[in-house]
């Protein structure tokens, strides 16, 4: 039963998800989300009493895919190269999935039509960042005495963004296909080397 009530839910939110792409937030029906993700609106109301529950859901989903990072540790017995290549592979799979793409494109565009809905997805962003993985890793790194960072948070969402800037934001914004694996492991070699030139220890 209790397997059966997860992909009820599944199939709500992916249906709400195409929904809200389509129409967008305000012109979305609970009827047209209900219809697509075949259950009646009963069952739809009993797990999301409003689309602003639902919606609210779904930027969680977003949120949790960005925690990707999160449980990365600072290994000393593997190079500062090693283990940035790593976390940097990890993040460019993320930003070439078509869901984050998705569900990015979808919670922008309502974001920016709604300073409530901004605001609490700028609450929630700011409630990671304390959990930021790459973060926790650079102040190992610096307790460990092999990277000498003044302010880890930057460093962290400067490597980020330096993968993005090629990676990410043509597709979420001009539609481009993801670059392929030939330029995705130039981006990232160049990522790491520049961080590597910034912030190791000699």
């Amino acid at each position: 039963m209790a397997k059966l009530a997860e992909i009820k839910q599944e199939n709500i939110i992916c249906a709400a998800i195409e929904i809200f792409s389509e129409k967008g937030l305000d012109q979305a029906s609970m009827e047209a989300i209900a219809k697509k993700a075949a259950v009646s609106k009963r069952t739809l109301y009993k797990y999301y009493p409003t689309k602003e529950s639902l919606f609210s859901v779904i930027v969680e989903r977003l949120l949790s895919s960005i925690t990707v990072l999160s449980d990365i540790a600072f290994e000393q017995t593997q190079s500062l190269t090693e283990q940035l290549t790593s976390i940097a592979e990890k993040e460019v799979k993320l930003l070439c999935s078509s869901p984050f793409i998705a569900l990015t494109r979808m919670v922008m565009r309502e974001c920016m039509g709604s300073k409530a809905l901004a605001k609490v997805l700028m609450e929630k962003l700011e409630s990671l960042e304390s959990a930021n993985g790459m973060t926790q890793w650079i102040e190992q790194g610096i307790n460990a005495k092999q990277l000498k960072v003044e302010h880890p948070a930057i460093a962290s969402e400067q490597f980020i963004a330096s993968l993005k800037s090629i990676i990410f934001w043509p597709q979420l914004m001009a539609h481009t296909p993801p670059p392929d694996a030939a330029t995705q492991r130039i981006v990232i070699n160049c990522a790491v080397q520049q961080f590597v030139a910034a912030y190791q220890i000699k």
